[in-house]
């Protein structure tokens, strides 16, 4: 059984840590590699991205919450029956195309996936902290539970001190493996001092002994991911397959009296959206996304670069600002994606919110606000007619909706 204890307060850090990562579907654990679970949240042969959801917002509440793996298990174990992951079941096997018998949930497993994710969060939440210390207490010291259970690998790196920045933490921070029980403390030179520690001189740098998959820091450079290396090379995020899409997001009602008057004056419907925010004209403003990534609100969004005018009622779609700025807020659903611009011939990474409402005579509206590297922009915010199929709807919502699935709106479990 999973026996990882909680500190009194909520984790910030490594609450923050789970909620940002997006969903990856994977037959095989190994299909989601190393550090990309620093950005994607998977778990294997969940094959669906409302398992994923279901099991990743259950564990983001026992964080928060200070749930322990019992309690978890009582609350997710009859959702997954529900929906019918549970038991042995044959799956086909997208690597082979053939159908394969397979563990899906079970006590056993719900406690690796609690165990797992819990003591990666909270390493991941830890290094944030010894970076930010760091100045202050520049060592971090490998600590095991030296009991029967530790592995004889790990033993010999008990009381490994080395600095914050040394090259042993790339691979050996732990977790160093399934139920691994290690942990790192970090320490000021009065401290080892006080302790009769001392820097270790020839570290052991042998991974022998860490699983395969967790030779890497599992706080350190998330960033890369959404970083080009060489203009020649692809960059690290991954696409999902097609066949992975989602269910579109259910509607939300249209608010009333949302839309803005058609003839207002364009530097209007810039304040419109800006208000939205707390900003203004000459007033910008930080603002966090639902995943913390940090976006400048000025009116530089609704403006031509090059001739200084306004763009902000550009194709007629001025009175639907607020309506973007929705979108921003509480988005549906936010996609990552890589580019290649046409006027740079470079990729970018566009991150693309998504939200869906619908009116009252049955129709549908999209709202698309995107970002790049540089600029924002409303890349779509109109009605889909009324009198359509279902399917023609979803088709068109569909188009906006590939790449890397970095967000999904909670949904809940009450049917």
């Amino acid at each position: 059984m999973a026996k990882t204890d909680f500190t009194p307060l909520a984790p910030t850090a490594a609450i923050n840590f789970l909620k940002k990562k997006g969903y990856k579907i994977g037959f095989n654990w190994t299909d989601v590699w190393k550090r990309e679970h620093q950005i994607a949240f998977t778990v294997a042969k969940a094959m669906k991205t409302d398992l994923l959801q279901d099991i990743k917002q259950s564990l983001e509440d026992a964080l928060e919450k200070g749930v322990p793996f019992q309690k978890w298990k009582e609350n997710i174990q009859p959702i997954l029956e529900r929906k019918g992951w549970w038991g042995k079941k044959e799956l086909v096997n997208p690597h082979t195309g053939l159908k394969e018998e397979v563990q899906l949930g079970s006590p056993r497993r719900l406690s690796i996936i609690y165990d797992t994710n819990v003591r990666m969060a909270y390493a991941a939440g830890h290094w944030e902290a010894f970076e930010e210390n760091k100045k202050a207490a520049p060592f971090l010291r490998y600590v095991c539970v030296m009991d029967g259970r530790t592995r004889e690998e790990h033993r010999q790196w008990h009381n490994t001190v080395l600095p914050v920045d040394h090259p042993f933490w790339e691979t050996h921070y732990p977790p160093n493996g399934w139920r691994c029980r290690c942990s790192v403390i970090s320490y000021s030179q009065f401290d080892l001092d006080k302790e009769g520690l001392s820097v270790t001189a020839e570290p052991d740098m042998d991974t022998r002994g860490i699983a395969a998959g967790f030779d890497y820091n599992v706080g350190k450079n998330r960033e890369r991911h959404f970083s080009l290396t060489h203009e020649e090379e692809l960059p690290q995020t991954f696409q999902n397959r097609a066949e992975e899409l989602p269910p579109v997001p259910a509607a939300s009602p249209m608010p009333k009296n949302i839309l803005l008057p058609d003839d207002l004056p364009e530097i209007e419907y810039a304040k419109a959206f800006l208000r939205e925010f707390g900003a203004d004209i000459k007033k910008p403003v930080i603002y966090e996304d639902v995943t913390g990534e940090p976006l400048v609100i000025d009116e530089g969004l609704f403006m031509n670069k090059r001739s200084q005018t306004w763009k902000a009622d550009k194709r007629g779609r001025g009175k639907f600002m607020v309506l973007m700025a929705h979108a921003l807020k509480n988005p549906d659903e936010i996609w990552l994606r890589w580019e290649k611009e046409k006027s740079t011939d470079k990729y970018v990474l566009k991150r693309r919110y998504i939200k869906i409402y619908e009116t009252e005579d049955g129709s549908h509206c999209l709202t698309v606000f995107e970002k790049d590297q540089k600029t924002w922009k409303g890349a779509t915010t109109f009605p889909v007619k009324t009198g359509k199929p279902e399917e023609t709807k979803e088709n068109y919502i569909n188009q906006y909706r590939d790449g890397f699935l970095a967000y999904k709106k909670r949904q809940s479990n009450s049917n």
